[in-house]
């Protein structure tokens, strides 16, 4: 049993680690969010797909599981997530969009109330109002290093991968992976056709094709198979870390740095959630025990 947790925290670290230099990756391969998004998603879809079925050799259509229309739900969300979180990265400081995506797990509790009529417990209240303060502070930060369209685009990427997770929680039965590869080869798709078929200048193409063959694909299947052996609010609190990593190397590569209200806000948005993350994580071993207890 100790083995696994310890499995499953390996899996989520490492996940973490491939995933930080996405947003430096994509600010390397240019500001043309289309262009970007058409290559990502087509790569990324693809490998997800050889990477799931290598993984989970059942039909498609048995992984597909009870989620119904659901499936097809999940693959627009996720062609639109793609889509807005590049559009953020292009368009905004890289600390301010991936403290705002580090809000996704607390908004999909909320979600969850709201369509899975789960309880609401008051610390998700509270944290939930402690992040809008730091929210309402990065978004008045807009016009400097963030416009405001960049950091709408990183609120609705958010707002999208939580409803995203809310729909793997209802159809807990099946593996949508699938459903998100098609997801990115769709999003990938018709970026293509609104930006046509560009070839990118060699450096931008290598940024380009290490985000689709590596970053993404790898640390997605790093991610969903973490849930195996770690709960999900262990999985999210270390993907916290990614907010710190992924702004870390844009620093150090690219020299960009927050501003001061948006480091505080960052400080007062993630150390919350790491709070918030922690209890949660403390009551779910507690639950745990009682069931072994009794």
């Amino acid at each position: 049993m100790q083995q696994n947790v310890l499995k499953g925290y390996l899996l989520a670290l490492i996940g973490v680690c491939v995933l930080s230099p996405d947003a430096l990756l994509i600010r390397l391969a240019g500001d043309d969010p289309w262009v970007i998004t058409a290559w990502r998603g087509i790569l990324t879809g693809i490998m997800i797909l050889i990477y799931n079925q290598w993984l989970d050799r059942r039909p498609l259509k048995i992984q597909k599981g009870s989620s119904g229309g659901l499936y097809y739900v999940n693959m627009v969300l996720f062609a639109l997530s793609s889509f807005f979180f590049t559009y953020a990265i292009t368009h905004a400081n890289v600390t301010d969009v991936l403290v705002i995506l580090a809000f996704t797990p607390l908004l999909s509790a909320l979600l969850s109330a709201v369509f899975l009529h789960e309880q609401v417990l008051v610390r998700t209240w509270v944290a939930t109002l402690v992040c809008s303060i730091g929210l309402a502070i990065l978004f008045s930060q807009a016009g400097g290093q963030s416009s405001s369209a960049g950091l709408l685009a990183a609120a609705a990427s958010a707002f999208l991968l939580a409803t995203q997770f809310v729909i793997m929680r209802r159809c807990s039965d099946a593996n949508l992976s699938s459903s998100m590869a098609f997801g990115a080869l769709l999003g990938g798709l018709v970026c293509m056709a609104v930006a046509g078929f560009v070839i990118l200048p060699a450096p931008q193409m290598l940024a380009v094709l290490a985000i689709g063959l590596i970053v993404s694909p790898i640390s997605f299947v790093l991610f969903v198979y973490s849930l195996r052996y770690i709960t999900a609010a262990e999985t999210g609190l270390i993907m916290l870390l990614e907010s710190v990593l992924g702004s870390l190397l844009v620093w150090l590569f690219l020299g960009e740095h927050p501003t001061l209200p948006t480091a505080l806000a960052g400080l007062l948005i993630l150390g919350t959630l790491s709070i918030y993350s922690f209890l949660t994580l403390r009551d779910v071993k507690q639950a745990k025990l009682k069931d072994i207890i009794s």
